[in-house]
């Protein structure tokens, strides 16, 4: 009987031909490590296509707020259209009085009031100009943001083309690795299964790591040399006593 090593305590665990164990948890391991960036793959999709909806819902807020910007000055111009009329009409009847009055005194004062109608007009037609450039620039500005909006719906919509057919392929691909997953499980023990998948979630998908120059390929800690050793034996399941992540012994990465 061997107990696992960790800061995590467990039931003593009978292991029995740990390398072929160990062979059989790297290959689980790998595809857990499959089916983790899969499904993180498959729940990035949906926030993709949740920004692509709010650049969307971005423009659209600024085809809106050109569009009300639009229809206020249309609609100062026609109000001062208006008024520019009414000053019209005074002007034009009180030039039609003006030879009725009987003193110069009169005379004087309505021409004076004409004069201030007609420079008001003048005022009022310069800032009739000014509204006819600012609504010819809003339309223009109208028009270039309608056309960017459109842009974005049909960026949209191919996107959401591209992303559902993206998730239906990933959803196969971790399908057909959960059915690998299914198929290894039987070849390790209960116990060191437990221990295992444990640590699979406690550790974003990542139970399984090598000793990389005398350290934890996980956290990356200093290994005691008592533990190095034990891993190297393989006898028993030994675990980082820092990430509690199961330690294996590999050619490729560890140095004794």
């Amino acid at each position: 009987m061997h107990e696992v090593r960790g800061s995590s305590p467990l039931a003593p665990i009978l292991f029995t031909h740990m390398p072929d164990q160990i062979d059989t948890l790297k290959q689980l391991q790998m595809i857990d490590g499959d089916i983790f960036r899969l499904r993180k793959q498959e729940q990035d999709k949906p926030r993709e296509l949740a920004q692509l909806e709010a650049r969307v819902a971005a423009q659209d807020a600024k085809v809106k707020q050109v569009e009300t910007h639009l229809k206020t000055l249309q609609l100062a111009q026609k109000e001062k259209d208006v008024d520019l009329l009414t000053r019209e009409g005074q002007v034009k009847k009180l030039q039609g009085q003006l030879f009725q009055v009987k003193t110069n005194k009169e005379y004087t004062a309505m021409q004076h009031e004409i004069d201030a109608l007609k420079a008001d007009n003048s005022v009022l037609e310069e800032e009739l100009l000014k509204l006819f450039d600012a609504i010819d620039q809003a339309g223009k500005e109208r028009q270039q943001e309608q056309q960017r909006l459109a842009q974005e719906q049909q960026r949209l919509g191919t996107e959401r083309e591209r992303i559902e057919r993206e998730l239906v392929e990933l959803r196969e691909q971790i399908a057909k690795r959960e059915r690998d997953r299914q198929a290894l499980r039987p070849d390790v023990p209960p116990p060191t299964l437990e221990a295992y998948e444990r640590v699979l979630s406690l550790r974003d998908g990542l139970a399984l790591v090598p000793v990389i120059t005398d350290a934890c390929g996980g956290c990356h800690r200093r290994l005691p040399p008592q533990v190095i050793n034990e891993v190297y034996l393989k006898a028993k399941l030994v675990m980082c006593e820092h990430c509690n992540r199961i330690l294996y012994f590999d050619e490729a990465h560890s140095k004794l």
